[in-house]
């Protein structure tokens, strides 16, 4: 089984007085029902899952219900299974294929017989029409592939050796070797394997077949082709065409989306919905450029021109050909591979909460993210994946730039812990330390204690 930061979040809602219901969001295949039919198994005496994708019968009849009595008795019905009053947790999921069923949460919520949880795919796109019910009754956790720690648990990262980084950062003192070298081998296996449950069990089970793991991950990208088809209505070529565009754009020397690469007549204004579409489904990472590298970063961001990362770094780079995962995995100096090691780092920022911010101007250069840090003041994030990362030019003239206010630049690369004035240099594999910069301290509410491996 594998160890999510979200169990603990679904637990304090099922330890709570349940007076709202748990919607958890998210993109295809990333262990949504999974962690709530374990949560339902383990916490609740009676556990009831009606899937509305699978069960036609089901989706009409509930959305026939008139009443919460109704929509309770049906359930069990349907189910077969009696209700246990406060003992029950009722698990609606494939919720999508049905979202008008949200606005009967405020009356199933008020009525306390059970506990509520939905689920499905492509909320974020379904939704938009009916969020009509009443705002407190609903508790939204959004979830998303495994990020870096999530991965390092899964393939058997000692607790010891994560905290010893942990602790070797706060400090700015130097990793031991064997635990540097160690990390970082592993660190390259994320950037091919990515966070998607699935492919992750299968590099486990298979014990390290990538060539399997790859297989995993064409059938989830496919799926994703198929939700565009079937979600995305009207607008289905265009957002098609934004996908398979995304590995593409990466590859180039700026990484900015170029829209005009859709259609040479496209403007952002006509294909903005469609960009919002797959941010919405989970699918792609918007990250807008800043004409100022000041908080709040949205007060300058300029939606229009930006970079599109994938959700999942492993699903980016089975889009591209076998030898760049060769090349990734094996630490080859060639292609470069700067837009796939970004996008690792995009999605972990992502996971712990962050907007995300670039900056670049022709007089300054490019920093690849800003993010709003403590005290007001935002830090710079940059991202090396060659050899040479004391380089960072731009990084430096942001820095030295009074205006901004910017005390900390961290660059994330191949090398150690070290300190250069304002510029900390961590380790790839230490961004899930991110927090100690980016929040002021550890993310302890959010953090997974596990047993030593």
């Amino acid at each position: 089984m594998l160890r999510r930061k979200v169990t603990k979040v679904l637990e304090a809602w099922a330890g709570s007085s349940r007076t709202k219901a748990l919607l958890v969001t998210g993109a295809r295949q990333i262990g949504k029902s999974y962690s709530i039919r374990e949560l339902g198994k383990t916490k609740f005496g009676t556990y009831i899952e009606l899937n509305l994708y699978e069960n036609k019968r089901a989706r009409s009849a509930l959305l026939a219900a008139k009443t919460a009595s109704e929509f309770v008795s049906r359930v069990s019905i349907l189910s077969g299974t009696p209700i246990v009053e406060r003992d029950t947790l009722v698990f609606i999921d494939e919720i999508q294929e049905a979202p008008d069923l949200m606005t009967m949460v405020k009356f199933l919520v008020d009525d306390g017989r059970c506990a509520w949880a939905f689920s499905g795919s492509m909320l974020g796109t379904e939704f938009k029409g009916i969020r009509s019910y009443p705002v407190g009754s609903v508790h939204e956790v959004t979830m998303r592939p495994l990020d870096w720690e999530e991965f390092c648990w899964a393939v058997g990262t000692s607790d010891d050796a994560l905290r010893a980084v942990s602790d070797c950062c706060e400090r700015e003192e130097t990793v031991p070797t064997y635990i540097h070298d160690a990390l970082l081998s592993n660190f390259r296996t994320y950037l091919v394997v990515g966070g998607m449950p699935e492919a992750v069990l299968r590099l486990i089970e298979s014990r390290g077949d990538l060539a399997s793991v790859r297989m995993v991950q064409a059938d989830l990208n496919k799926q994703y082709k198929r939700d565009i088809s079937k979600y995305a209505g009207p607008r289905t070529l265009q957002v098609q065409s934004i996908f398979d565009q995304l590995p593409v754009q990466l590859e180039g020397d700026s990484q900015r989306f170029v829209i005009n690469s859709i259609d040479p007549s496209a403007r952002f204004e006509k294909y903005q919905r469609d960009f919002v579409w797959l941010q919405n489904a989970g699918v792609a990472l918007k990250t807008e450029l800043v004409d100022e590298p000041k908080s709040p970063l949205r007060k300058t961001a300029n939606a229009g021109k930006f970079k599109l990362y994938q959700s999942d770094t492993g699903m980016l780079m089975e889009r591209y050909p076998r030898e760049i995962a060769q090349a990734a995995y094996l630490d080859d100096k060639d292609p470069n591979l700067g837009g796939i090691y970004e996008n690792a780092v995009a999605q972990e920022l992502t996971a712990q909460g962050h907007e995300l911010f670039y900056y670049q101007t022709k007089k300054r250069g490019e920093v690849d993210f800003v993010v709003d840090g403590p005290k007001g003041k935002a830090v710079a994030v940059e991202v090396k994946s060659g050899r040479y990362y004391h380089a960072h030019a731009a990084l430096d003239r942001l820095l030295t730039t009074p205006e901004y206010g910017v005390d900390l630049g961290i660059v994330l690369s191949r090398g150690n812990v070290e300190r250069a004035g304002k510029v900390l240099y961590l380790p790839l594999y230490a961004m899930f330390v991110l927090p100690l910069y980016l929040c002021g301290g550890h993310d302890d509410g959010f953090r997974v204690e596990i047993a030593n491996i």
